[in-house]
């Protein structure tokens, strides 16, 4: 029957796709702005990489713009030209939709390489040696309804948190150790210039084997939040990107 075969293929195909992923050069956990670009950097490099997200829907913040206004702004637009995305100039700005953004990164992401894994969620870090190695994940709609079942894990040489705002691999190894990151994991008052920069600046290896991106990067060093502009995510997700590519030759 042909409800069989339907059926078949999809298990056949997904198991095939998770079982090549389970050991990687990279995993990024977060499918946000922050990680799609450097899942497509680092896809696009020849490094296997697996992105892991929570959600049913990737692209993080992209869709509701601002307060669901869903357009989106940039500094400039050397990355969006890059991946193809329409852009207006409107005074110092480049004004792109979101919608349009956060499919066409989604697309460059996927068609690099990258594999990606939604409605999987990271609740825990593999740590061996004080090396962070992989993530432990499970099932997101079964830990959305609390149920108790057992999760296995993905693995890595690298891994990159790009949870957004609660930086949640940082705030894992916090809550372990907090002497580890004495200052509480969270974004202060609303300075876009501050932010923006850095954002970039702070990006890379906050314990061995981990790196933080884009809101992350935000949250661990406390710096400003910076609304709906979104230039400094993609730098973030192209400077981690090129720092791993980086270890991974040496």
């Amino acid at each position: 029957m042909i409800e069989i075969e339907i059926s078949r293929v999809i298990i056949e195909e997904y198991s095939k796709r998770l079982s090549g992923h389970l050991e990687n050069d990279v995993v990024i956990v977060g499918a946000g702005p922050a990680g799609l670009a450097a899942g497509y950097y680092l896809a696009e490099a020849a490094v296997k990489t697996t992105i892991v997200e929570k959600k049913l829907s990737i692209g993080g913040g992209i869709w509701g713009g601002a307060a669901g206004y869903n357009v989106v702004t940039f500094e400039d637009k050397d990355i969006l030209d890059e991946i193809g995305v329409s852009t207006t100039k409107k005074g110092e700005l480049y004004v792109a939709d979101a919608i349009e953004f956060a499919t066409a990164l989604a697309y460059k992401a996927k068609k690099a390489g990258a594999e990606i894994f939604n409605l999987t969620e990271a609740e825990d870090i593999v740590l061996k040696e004080g090396i962070v190695k992989g993530v432990v994940v499970n099932n997101a709609s079964a830990r959305a309804i609390n149920l108790h079942i057992d999760p296995f894990c993905i693995c890595s040489r690298c891994v990159i948190d790009a949870t957004g705002h609660p930086a949640e691999l940082v705030g894992m190894l916090k809550r372990r150790n907090p002497e580890l990151f004495p200052n509480e994991l969270q974004e202060y008052f609303m300075d876009v210039e501050t932010s923006e920069a850095g954002v970039v600046e702070k990006t890379g290896e906050v314990y061995p084997g981990l790196y933080v991106a884009g809101m992350s990067v935000c949250d661990v060093y406390n710096l400003p939040r910076m609304g709906p502009i979104f230039g400094g995510m993609l730098k973030s997700g192209k400077k981690v990107a090129e720092l791993i590519k980086s270890k991974l030759a040496a």
